[in-house]
Protein backbone atom coordinates (compact mmCIF):
# COMPACT_ATOMS: atom_id res chain seq x y z
CA UNK A 1 0.00 0.00 0.00
CA UNK A 2 2.84 2.37 0.89
CA UNK A 3 4.54 1.67 -2.45
CA UNK A 4 1.29 2.36 -4.31
CA UNK A 5 0.85 5.68 -2.50
CA UNK A 6 4.41 6.72 -3.39
CA UNK A 7 3.81 5.83 -7.04
CA UNK A 8 0.52 7.72 -7.01
CA UNK A 9 2.20 10.84 -5.60
CA UNK A 10 4.98 10.66 -8.18
CA UNK A 11 2.45 10.22 -10.97
CA UNK A 12 0.46 13.13 -9.59
CA UNK A 13 3.51 15.35 -10.01
CA UNK A 14 3.73 14.20 -13.62
CA UNK A 15 0.08 15.20 -14.09
CA UNK A 16 0.81 18.73 -12.92
CA UNK A 17 3.84 19.07 -15.18
CA UNK A 18 1.97 17.77 -18.23
CA UNK A 19 -0.88 20.22 -17.75
CA UNK A 20 1.44 23.23 -17.55
CA UNK A 21 3.89 22.20 -20.24
CA UNK A 22 1.52 20.92 -22.91
CA UNK A 23 2.86 21.97 -26.30
CA UNK A 24 0.32 23.34 -28.76
CA UNK A 25 0.03 21.70 -32.14
CA UNK A 26 -2.02 21.55 -35.36
CA UNK A 27 -5.73 20.98 -34.82
CA UNK A 28 -5.79 22.29 -31.25
CA UNK A 29 -8.33 25.00 -30.50
CA UNK A 30 -7.42 27.89 -28.21
CA UNK A 31 -9.65 30.60 -26.80
CA UNK A 32 -8.07 34.06 -26.59
CA UNK A 33 -9.38 37.04 -24.63
CA UNK A 34 -7.68 40.45 -24.67
CA UNK A 35 -8.82 43.26 -22.38
CA UNK A 36 -9.59 46.47 -24.33
CA UNK A 37 -9.20 44.76 -27.72
CA UNK A 38 -12.37 42.72 -28.21
CA UNK A 39 -11.72 42.20 -31.93
CA UNK A 40 -9.20 39.51 -31.05
CA UNK A 41 -11.47 37.71 -28.61
CA UNK A 42 -12.61 34.29 -29.86
CA UNK A 43 -11.68 30.68 -30.54
CA UNK A 44 -8.95 29.79 -33.03
CA UNK A 45 -7.97 26.45 -34.50
CA UNK A 46 -4.26 25.99 -35.12
CA UNK A 47 -3.57 25.31 -38.80
CA UNK A 48 -1.73 22.32 -40.21
CA UNK A 49 1.33 24.55 -40.48
CA UNK A 50 1.10 25.53 -36.80
CA UNK A 51 -0.27 29.08 -37.20
CA UNK A 52 -3.34 31.03 -36.08
CA UNK A 53 -4.67 34.10 -37.88
CA UNK A 54 -5.46 36.96 -35.46
CA UNK A 55 -6.88 40.43 -36.13
CA UNK A 56 -4.16 43.09 -35.97
CA UNK A 57 -1.40 40.54 -35.36
CA UNK A 58 -2.01 38.54 -38.55
CA UNK A 59 -0.36 35.11 -38.74
CA UNK A 60 1.21 33.91 -35.49
CA UNK A 61 3.34 30.76 -35.15
CA UNK A 62 2.06 28.88 -32.08
CA UNK A 63 3.08 25.27 -32.68
CA UNK A 64 5.51 24.05 -30.04
CA UNK A 65 4.61 26.79 -27.55
CA UNK A 66 2.98 26.31 -24.16
CA UNK A 67 -0.03 28.39 -23.17
CA UNK A 68 2.12 30.60 -20.94
CA UNK A 69 4.71 31.10 -23.70
CA UNK A 70 2.02 32.10 -26.19
CA UNK A 71 0.50 34.49 -23.64
CA UNK A 72 3.86 36.26 -23.21
CA UNK A 73 4.37 36.40 -26.99
CA UNK A 74 0.97 37.98 -27.65
CA UNK A 75 1.36 40.47 -24.82
CA UNK A 76 4.76 41.52 -26.17
CA UNK A 77 3.41 41.96 -29.72
CA UNK A 78 0.39 43.95 -28.50
CA UNK A 79 2.54 46.09 -26.22
CA UNK A 80 4.86 46.96 -29.10
CA UNK A 81 2.09 48.12 -31.40
CA UNK A 82 -1.34 48.60 -29.81
CA UNK A 83 -1.73 48.56 -26.01
CA UNK A 84 0.30 49.96 -23.12
CA UNK A 85 -0.51 47.17 -20.71
CA UNK A 86 -2.17 44.26 -22.57
CA UNK A 87 -3.93 41.62 -20.48
CA UNK A 88 -4.20 38.34 -22.38
CA UNK A 89 -6.05 35.21 -21.23
CA UNK A 90 -5.64 31.97 -23.21
CA UNK A 91 -7.45 28.69 -22.59
CA UNK A 92 -7.02 25.35 -24.33
CA UNK A 93 -10.47 24.51 -25.69
CA UNK A 94 -9.84 21.35 -27.74
CA UNK A 95 -6.92 18.95 -27.98
CA UNK A 96 -6.44 17.31 -31.36
CA UNK A 97 -2.70 17.30 -31.90
CA UNK A 98 -1.97 14.97 -28.99
CA UNK A 99 -5.09 12.95 -28.11
CA UNK A 100 -5.69 10.31 -25.45
CA UNK A 101 -5.35 6.77 -26.79
CA UNK A 102 -7.64 4.01 -25.51
CA UNK A 103 -6.43 0.48 -26.24
CA UNK A 104 -7.03 -3.05 -25.04
CA UNK A 105 -10.28 -4.65 -23.92
CA UNK A 106 -12.67 -1.74 -24.54
CA UNK A 107 -15.68 -1.66 -26.85
CA UNK A 108 -14.31 0.99 -29.25
CA UNK A 109 -10.51 1.23 -29.06
CA UNK A 110 -9.19 4.43 -30.56
CA UNK A 111 -8.39 8.01 -29.70
CA UNK A 112 -10.26 10.66 -27.74
CA UNK A 113 -9.76 13.94 -29.54
CA UNK A 114 -11.67 16.56 -27.56
CA UNK A 115 -10.30 15.55 -24.21
CA UNK A 116 -9.31 18.62 -22.21
CA UNK A 117 -10.71 17.61 -18.83
CA UNK A 118 -11.54 13.92 -18.65
CA UNK A 119 -10.97 11.38 -15.91
CA UNK A 120 -10.42 7.64 -16.19
CA UNK A 121 -14.08 6.65 -15.75
CA UNK A 122 -15.23 9.22 -18.30
CA UNK A 123 -12.65 8.01 -20.81
CA UNK A 124 -13.76 4.38 -20.40
CA UNK A 125 -17.38 5.47 -20.84
CA UNK A 126 -16.57 7.46 -23.99
CA UNK A 127 -15.26 4.30 -25.70
CA UNK A 128 -18.34 2.27 -24.77
CA UNK A 129 -17.02 0.64 -21.60
CA UNK A 130 -15.03 -2.54 -21.15
CA UNK A 131 -15.49 -5.77 -23.06
CA UNK A 132 -16.65 -8.98 -21.41
CA UNK A 133 -13.11 -10.38 -21.37
CA UNK A 134 -11.43 -7.33 -19.86
CA UNK A 135 -9.16 -7.72 -16.88
CA UNK A 136 -9.41 -5.69 -13.70
CA UNK A 137 -6.42 -3.43 -14.42
CA UNK A 138 -6.02 -0.15 -16.26
CA UNK A 139 -2.51 0.94 -17.20
CA UNK A 140 -2.08 4.70 -17.69
CA UNK A 141 1.06 5.44 -19.66
CA UNK A 142 2.33 9.02 -19.70
CA UNK A 143 5.41 10.70 -21.15
CA UNK A 144 6.81 13.46 -18.97
CA UNK A 145 8.47 16.71 -20.01
CA UNK A 146 11.89 15.04 -19.80
CA UNK A 147 10.83 12.37 -22.29
CA UNK A 148 10.71 9.58 -19.72
CA UNK A 149 7.63 7.35 -19.62
CA UNK A 150 5.77 6.51 -16.40
CA UNK A 151 3.08 3.87 -15.98
CA UNK A 152 0.47 3.76 -13.24
CA UNK A 153 -1.67 0.67 -12.64
CA UNK A 154 -5.25 1.21 -11.42
CA UNK A 155 -7.35 -1.60 -9.93
CA UNK A 156 -10.66 -1.26 -11.76
CA UNK A 157 -12.52 -3.51 -9.34
CA UNK A 158 -11.71 -1.13 -6.49
CA UNK A 159 -12.58 1.88 -8.62
CA UNK A 160 -15.88 0.54 -9.97
CA UNK A 161 -17.13 -1.76 -7.21
CA UNK A 162 -15.82 -0.04 -4.10
CA UNK A 163 -16.04 3.49 -5.48
CA UNK A 164 -12.54 4.57 -4.46
CA UNK A 165 -12.51 8.17 -5.79
CA UNK A 166 -8.74 8.67 -5.51
CA UNK A 167 -8.29 6.02 -8.21
CA UNK A 168 -10.35 7.98 -10.74
CA UNK A 169 -7.38 10.05 -11.85
CA UNK A 170 -7.55 12.87 -14.43
CA UNK A 171 -6.14 12.13 -17.87
CA UNK A 172 -4.17 14.49 -20.08
CA UNK A 173 -3.35 14.87 -23.74
CA UNK A 174 -0.88 12.28 -24.91
CA UNK A 175 -1.85 9.69 -22.31
CA UNK A 176 -2.39 6.07 -23.32
CA UNK A 177 -4.88 3.98 -21.36
CA UNK A 178 -4.47 0.23 -21.78
CA UNK A 179 -7.01 -2.19 -20.29
CA UNK A 180 -5.45 -5.62 -20.87
CA UNK A 181 -7.80 -8.56 -21.44
CA UNK A 182 -7.90 -11.20 -18.75
CA UNK A 183 -5.86 -14.30 -19.38
CA UNK A 184 -7.09 -17.81 -18.75
CA UNK A 185 -4.65 -20.14 -17.04
CA UNK A 186 -4.75 -23.90 -16.60
CA UNK A 187 -4.66 -25.72 -13.26
CA UNK A 188 -4.70 -29.53 -13.11
CA UNK A 189 -6.35 -31.43 -10.23
CA UNK A 190 -5.99 -35.18 -9.70
CA UNK A 191 -6.68 -37.68 -6.94
CA UNK A 192 -9.35 -37.61 -4.27
CA UNK A 193 -11.61 -34.82 -5.51
CA UNK A 194 -15.10 -35.19 -6.88
CA UNK A 195 -14.32 -33.56 -10.22
CA UNK A 196 -10.69 -34.17 -11.21
CA UNK A 197 -9.34 -32.72 -14.43
CA UNK A 198 -8.18 -29.49 -16.02
CA UNK A 199 -9.56 -26.15 -14.78
CA UNK A 200 -9.40 -22.89 -16.73
CA UNK A 201 -9.39 -19.85 -14.46
CA UNK A 202 -8.99 -16.12 -15.00
CA UNK A 203 -5.78 -14.51 -13.83
CA UNK A 204 -7.79 -11.40 -12.93
CA UNK A 205 -8.36 -12.94 -9.50
CA UNK A 206 -5.90 -14.47 -7.12
CA UNK A 207 -6.11 -18.24 -7.52
CA UNK A 208 -5.83 -20.15 -4.27
CA UNK A 209 -5.75 -23.84 -3.41
CA UNK A 210 -9.07 -23.72 -1.55
CA UNK A 211 -10.76 -22.06 -4.49
CA UNK A 212 -9.45 -24.67 -6.93
CA UNK A 213 -10.45 -27.58 -4.68
CA UNK A 214 -13.93 -26.10 -4.53
CA UNK A 215 -14.04 -25.74 -8.32
CA UNK A 216 -13.03 -29.39 -8.58
CA UNK A 217 -16.08 -30.44 -6.57
CA UNK A 218 -14.44 -30.65 -3.16
CA UNK A 219 -12.65 -33.50 -1.45
CA UNK A 220 -13.90 -37.08 -1.42
CA UNK A 221 -14.41 -38.82 1.90
CA UNK A 222 -11.05 -40.55 1.47
CA UNK A 223 -8.93 -37.45 0.81
CA UNK A 224 -5.89 -36.84 3.01
CA UNK A 225 -6.41 -33.12 3.38
CA UNK A 226 -3.25 -32.59 5.43
CA UNK A 227 -0.98 -33.84 2.65
CA UNK A 228 -2.16 -32.16 -0.55
CA UNK A 229 0.71 -31.91 -3.04
CA UNK A 230 1.26 -28.99 -5.44
CA UNK A 231 3.75 -29.60 -8.24
CA UNK A 232 5.12 -26.64 -10.17
CA UNK A 233 7.49 -26.31 -13.12
CA UNK A 234 9.79 -23.39 -12.32
CA UNK A 235 12.28 -22.55 -15.09
CA UNK A 236 12.74 -26.17 -16.02
CA UNK A 237 12.96 -27.37 -12.44
CA UNK A 238 10.08 -29.13 -10.71
CA UNK A 239 9.13 -27.87 -7.27
CA UNK A 240 6.86 -29.75 -4.88
CA UNK A 241 4.90 -28.31 -1.97
CA UNK A 242 2.98 -30.26 0.66
CA UNK A 243 0.04 -28.22 1.94
CA UNK A 244 -2.12 -28.83 5.01
CA UNK A 245 -5.54 -27.81 3.71
CA UNK A 246 -7.20 -28.66 7.02
CA UNK A 247 -5.06 -26.02 8.71
CA UNK A 248 -6.05 -23.50 6.04
CA UNK A 249 -9.75 -24.24 6.58
CA UNK A 250 -9.30 -23.83 10.33
CA UNK A 251 -7.65 -20.45 9.85
CA UNK A 252 -4.34 -21.67 11.22
CA UNK A 253 -2.46 -21.25 7.93
CA UNK A 254 -2.73 -18.92 4.96
CA UNK A 255 -4.22 -20.20 1.76
CA UNK A 256 -1.73 -21.36 -0.87
CA UNK A 257 -1.54 -19.25 -4.05
CA UNK A 258 -1.33 -21.16 -7.33
CA UNK A 259 0.31 -20.36 -10.63
CA UNK A 260 -0.38 -21.33 -14.23
CA UNK A 261 0.04 -25.04 -14.98
CA UNK A 262 0.32 -26.09 -11.34
CA UNK A 263 -0.65 -29.71 -10.72
CA UNK A 264 -2.59 -30.51 -7.54
CA UNK A 265 -2.48 -34.09 -6.26
CA UNK A 266 -4.88 -35.05 -3.50
CA UNK A 267 -3.80 -38.38 -1.99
Amino acid sequence: MRLFCMLFVLFGVALHISAQEYLLGPGDVIEISVTDLEEINGKYRISNMGYVELPYLQSIQVQGLTISQLKKKLEADLRANYLNDPQVLIKLDEVRSNPISMIGAVQRPGILQNSIEVDLLQAISLVGGRTANSGNRALIIRKGASGETATLEINLDKLLSEGSPHLNIPLFAGDTVNIPPQKMINIYVTGEVNGPGELKLSDADKITLLRVISKAGGFTDYAKQKKVIVRRDSKGKQEEFVVDVKAIKAGKSQDFYLKANDVIIVP
